[in-house]
């Protein structure tokens, strides 16, 4: 196999979840202009039928904290494909709450989107990624899987959750030729979170961060191509962090 061959995801089939804005939109035009063919998620139905038409995929919808929409979207699935190469969880949720003021509802909610579809996702999706030859689930965790955040438990935790079920599937799911590998993204610049970034102070980013910015969304697209591809066929129930070495945290106390 070249080089070439070994990174190409061309006529792959791939769900990502939470592809309609985000980390999660920019990997489904990656991933189709990389010749892979892309099932599109999201709740909202045209801007997912939009961008699935853009990309020449196609569009399901659900919301991810209802078990039974995360159920039919896995029958939707297995009613119109043969097999499934890749499966990205990214559809995630993160709501900032003091422990103090901690609402339990929006908690569960958070575990249910972050943590608890992606299990059930990929229960009732194995028997296409058996189906296909070398299938590869790539769950995008974050550098808070392992780093805390103040106030943030709730996305914390379920990160660190879904991290550990990355580690604890991939051996089950060796035998079976399914690789599972977690992709860690650090401070990335989203329609969604720009705003956030600008109140915390984008220069506060930039001296924290060892290569001196936030990470444009895009640029998640090939560290994802690498863990779903062929590039990667000898390594599961590892993390890939893209931080730009935020996550050394010590670089913080300058000489």
């Amino acid at each position: 196999m070249s080089t070439a061959e070994a990174f190409s995801i061309a006529g792959k089939i791939a769900l990502i979840t939470g592809s309609t804005k985000g980390i999660g939109k920019e990997l489904a035009r990656g991933f189709a202009a990389a010749g892979a063919r892309v099932w599109v998620h999201g709740r909202d139905e045209e801007q997912g039928r939009t961008l699935a038409e853009e990309l020449g995929g196609r569009f399901a919808r659900a919301d991810l904290a209802r078990a039974e929409e995360v159920a039919a979207l896995a029958q939707t699935l297995r009613r119109e494909e043969e097999r499934l190469d890749i499966l990205v969880n990214n559809a995630g949720m993160e709501v900032i709450m003091p422990i103090e003021e901690i609402d339990l509802s929006v908690l569960d909610r958070i575990w249910r989107v972050n943590a608890r579809a992606p299990v059930q996702l990929i229960h009732l999706l194995l028997p296409l990624l058996k189906a296909a030859p070398a299938a590869s689930i790539v769950n995008i965790t974050s550098i808070h899987e392992t780093t805390p955040y103040p106030h943030n438990s709730a996305y914390c935790m379920t990160k660190a959750a879904l991290a550990m079920l990355t580690k604890t599937i991939s051996l089950e799911l060796a035998p079976s030729g399914i690789r599972v590998n977690n992709l860690a993204p650090g401070a990335v610049e989203t329609d969604i979170n720009r705003e956030v970034i600008e109140e915390i102070g984008r220069h506060n980013f930039n001296s924290w961060i060892p290569m001196g910015r936030v990470a444009r969304a895009e640029e998640m697209i090939g560290p994802a191509i690498f863990l779903a591809s062929d590039a990667s066929r000898y390594v599961t129930g590892a993390t890939l962090v893209a931080d730009g070495g935020y996550q050394q945290n010590l670089v913080r106390y300058r000489p």
